[in-house]
């Protein structure tokens, strides 16, 4: 899945991470096309303003979400083939509440490929009841660029931390050696 993008890199032979971001970010859309993102300025707002009207999707195995998430983020396992039932089950009390359903991961790819299939169930004869109400967003940049932001993010015990499990080692050049927890 990162082949085209770990080519790329090499290619252009960057080291910058800031540079690194934006090509990841630029994969990641260009991978996704009909994936709307969010900036991570508009979601900290949404987080600050509308919290009631979010729903954030954490799409990131255990691990990675025990070092840190978004507050209220709800972790998604990537491979579930159940996220419309997860959908629908958080969204059951409240159906006919506008909720901006905003997926995350580390770069993007893996919430914007659940985000894709989020569209698609919502598209499907299943989903029609729900799509008026639902708005499905991948945060730009992932994890990765909220915390080289240094927005908030909260450990397992929802204390706050500037860590963020990185992935893999490649995912790790994204991110300054001070946000890189140890995998």
């Amino acid at each position: 899945m990162a082949t085209e993008f770990r080519e790329e890199v090499r290619k252009l032979n960057v080291t910058d991470p800031a540079e690194m971001m934006d090509l990841a970010i630029r994969w990641v859309q260009k991978s996704f096309p009909n994936v709307e993102s969010v900036s991570t300025e508009t979601l900290q707002s949404w987080l600050e303003e509308k919290p009631e009207e979010l729903l954030i999707l954490d799409i990131r195995e255990a691990d990675e979400f025990e070092v840190s998430h978004l507050p209220g983020a709800i972790r998604i396992d990537p491979e579930s083939n159940n996220i419309q039932e997860i959908l629908q089950e958080h969204l059951q009390k409240e159906q006919e509440q506008q909720k901006l359903v905003v997926c995350y991961c580390t770069v993007g790819y893996r919430a914007s490929l659940t985000a894709q299939r989020l569209n698609e169930f919502l598209s499907s004869e299943r989903g029609q009841k729900l799509k008026p109400f639902l708005k499905i967003y991948n945060a730009k940049g992932g994890l990765a660029k909220w915390a080289r932001e240094r927005k908030g993010m909260v450990d397992k015990q929802e204390r706050s931390t500037h860590l963020v499990h990185p992935y893999n080692a490649e995912w790790a050049k994204l991110l300054e050696p001070e946000l890189q927890a140890l995998i």
